[in-house]
């Protein structure tokens, strides 16, 4: 009876010791603060990507970089910041010029919901870890997080060929708003199938 009470105790200190350790590892972003300044990006158009739905306006999505994180040549996420992605964007059909490389997001104030209402744009998902709908990563060295959006507004305008976004979200998970910022040429990325 002695000698499997130490068995137990033993194997109690090495779980413990195991959880710790392992815990340990894994350094949580949460505390490292989002960039609320995005300096490149790209707008996806996709058309009318849910006409089969019964929706017929055109969506796009946002994805937004703050400085030392991005794209690289081959479409990889490269470096450490906060990315923006706010994804189906229902905007007014056909308001991509096909012979204009750069395209414009039209001009308003955007917010978030779960319905396709023109001028507004999917809320974060977590579905048990696997994220959808608009969100902010936040990239570190060695790990990331993923903070699904629950409410959002903004909005957008032009100076020139410039947007200039300026929103406010909450973030699951986080206590205080998000402020964003934008203002650069956004180039556009055509996906409509």
């Amino acid at each position: 009876m002695k000698h499997r009470f130490h068995i137990i105790l033993l194997f109690a200190v090495l779980s413990v010791s195991c959880l710790t350790s392992c815990h340990r590892s894994y350094t949580p972003i949460v505390y490292q603060s989002l960039d609320t300044v995005l300096t490149s990006g790209r707008l996806e158009y996709y058309g009318q990507y849910y006409k089969k739905e019964g929706i017929d306006y055109d969506v796009v999505s946002l994805d937004l970089y703050s400085k030392g994180l991005g794209l690289n040549d081959e479409g990889v996420m490269e470096g450490v910041g906060t990315n923006l992605y706010i994804s189906d964007i229902f905007v007014p059909n056909a308001w991509l010029e096909k012979d204009k490389p750069q395209s414009v997001l039209p001009e308003g104030t955007y917010e978030s919901d779960s319905t396709a209402n023109l001028m507004h744009f999917l809320r974060g998902l977590d579905y048990d870890g696997n994220y959808g709908g608009s969100y902010v990563l936040l990239m570190g060295e060695k790990n990331y997080e993923v903070l699904p959006i629950t409410i959002a507004t903004m909005t957008v305008s032009y100076i020139g060929d410039t947007l200039v976004l300026d929103g406010r979200a909450e973030l699951l998970n986080r206590r205080q708003p998000y402020p964003f910022h934008y203002r650069n040429v956004l180039p556009t990325i055509n996906r409509e199938r």
